[in-house]
């Protein structure tokens, strides 16, 4: 708790709150009351002093003397250097008249080497940490002692600007429920995101919480129509709520008022951000609510629109499977492992037999429906961790992590055989497969290449077949 003028306040989940702020800036949190104790625990233990903060207390005894020295010499913003080499930026809280406490910011991992760019955006980050931090306490404690509440607009306005800057949807979804539920002390926080027709609880921020993640509403229900087409956000019953599909087993307290606010853009439905709180926001509340529902309709929108471009750009639009590019990225990744760990890696090397004739015969529309076929059949036969992509027009290529050369072979010619036994429109068809495993000074280009050439070796023994590199 924060001690300040004899009044403690009493913050719900700010642990939460703080790792999230961390999370979205990616920098290091750390909180202290106006008497320098420790108010949170770290939100990252920074590398170079991972021993420093186990517990929820400083543990370092030269650590504890530099934090009282350091505050003691007062100043309401400071860069320092801890006897570590560890550059951190330390603020006072609360108000020019009034000392709540002191926020710590520190860079995750100290960069090497040390420049002013890295320098400059730390600054940034650490300032706009200070903010956000700075506002959402001191508008609680103004709100316990004096009953103000305009001090929420100030939160809601920082609080969003990070959001709008953040475009990792798991990111913008923590930040918008952790940020209400300590500037609002809600019973719950929920966003839910339209998925098609329906809208699926993402996140859940409360005692109840998990009873509401993954639950799927139809956009059209009647309860659904009235919150998206409504004027005003809708206040509901906890019985109008249990409506809803999955909702019946839901509590909540007894005098708690829900809010719900739909999230819409230009580009159409978002989602919904629902709120279980302990008392009903006033005009002015309900008013800041709204405008931070409209930021967090853009960010989520944002967010989402990221991540889908991100997906279209690794995924061959096709077959769903990863593309060529994505391909190299994932091949890679999984060498770089396979040294790590010493554990064998294979690859298939999959070409669709006399597909040319196939597609020219029947149309370019039964060609692809082969292509899709041919993906599902491929993922049917593969494990989970197994990752699989079209290589170009009718090639295909499988990454099979942990797989010797005689696992491989098993895997490939379960594909080769669900290929040949499949009914496919018009007239059968079948597939010459070649397999590689890692070599010593093998190259992602060099691993395909010798993957391909065994596939080529099949084709020319009679296609159907499968082909082992380096096999006699």
């Amino acid at each position: 708790m924060i001690h300040s003028l004899s009044v403690m306040v009493s913050v719900r989940y700010w642990q939460d709150f703080q790792d999230t702020l961390a999370n979205v800036m990616k920098v290091n949190i750390y909180v202290l009351d106006a008497e320098g104790r420790p108010f949170s625990r770290f939100s990252r233990p920074p590398e170079i002093c991972c021993n420093m903060n186990r517990e929820k207390r400083i543990v370092h005894e030269s650590c504890s003397a530099f934090y009282r020295t350091t505050l003691q010499e007062g100043t309401r913003k400071r860069l320092v250097i801890c006897p570590y080499g560890v550059s951190m930026w330390i603020y006072q809280l609360g108000t020019y008249a009034q000392n709540i406490g002191y926020v710590v910011v520190t860079p995750e991992k100290r960069p090497e080497p040390v420049n002013r760019e890295d320098e400059m955006v730390q600054q940034v980050k650490a300032d706009d940490v200070y903010r956000a931090i700075n506002v959402v306490l001191t508008a609680l404690l103004e709100k316990n002692l004096l009953g103000f509440q305009r001090l929420e607009l100030d939160s809601i306005y920082e609080i969003s600007r990070l959001i709008a800057s953040t475009v990792e949807l798991d990111k913008v979804l923590d930040l918008i429920t952790n940020a209400l539920v300590i500037i609002y002390q809600a019973d719950m926080c929920f966003v839910g995101l339209r998925n098609g027709e329906k809208i699926t609880v993402v996140q859940c921020k409360g005692e109840y919480g998990h009873l509401l993640v993954g639950r799927e509403w139809p956009l059209f229900q009647p309860l659904m129509e009235r919150i998206f087409f409504g004027s005003e956000p809708s206040r509901l019953s906890l019985e109008e709520l249990r409506t809803l599909t999955g909702v019946p087993e839901l509590t909540v307290p007894g005098q708690s008022e829900i809010v719900v606010f739909p999230l819409i853009t230009a580009l159409g439905i978002v989602g919904l951000l629902g709120m279980v709180m302990p008392a009903p926001p006033n005009e002015d509340g309900t008013k800041n609510l709204q405008i931070y529902a409209n930021f967090a309709a853009v960010a989520l929108g944002n967010a989402g629109l990221v991540a889908r471009l991100e997906r279209e750009a690794s995924n061959d639009v096709l077959t769903g499977l990863l593309n060529r590019r994505a391909l190299y990225v994932a091949l890679a990744a999984e060498m770089e492992r396979t040294l790590r760990y010493n554990y064998p890696l294979s690859v298939i090397f999959l070409d669709l037999d006399d597909f040319k004739p196939y597609n020219d015969t029947y149309g370019h529309l039964a060609g692809d429906i082969v292509l899709q076929k041919t993906a599902e059949i491929i993922r049917n036969c593969i494990r989970s961790t197994d990752v699989a992509c079209r290589y170009g027009g009718e090639e295909f290529v499988v990454i099979l992590p942990g797989s010797d050369s005689n696992h491989a072979l098993v895997v490939a010619e379960r594909i080769r055989a669900s290929l040949e036994g499949y009914g496919f429109p018009h007239r059968g068809i079948t597939a010459s497969i070649g397999v590689a495993s890692l070599q010593e000074g093998d190259s992602v280009d060099s691993l395909i290449r010798r993957a391909d050439a065994a596939c080529y070796e099949a084709k020319k023994r009679g296609r159907n077949r499968v082909s082992v590199s380096g096999a006699g």
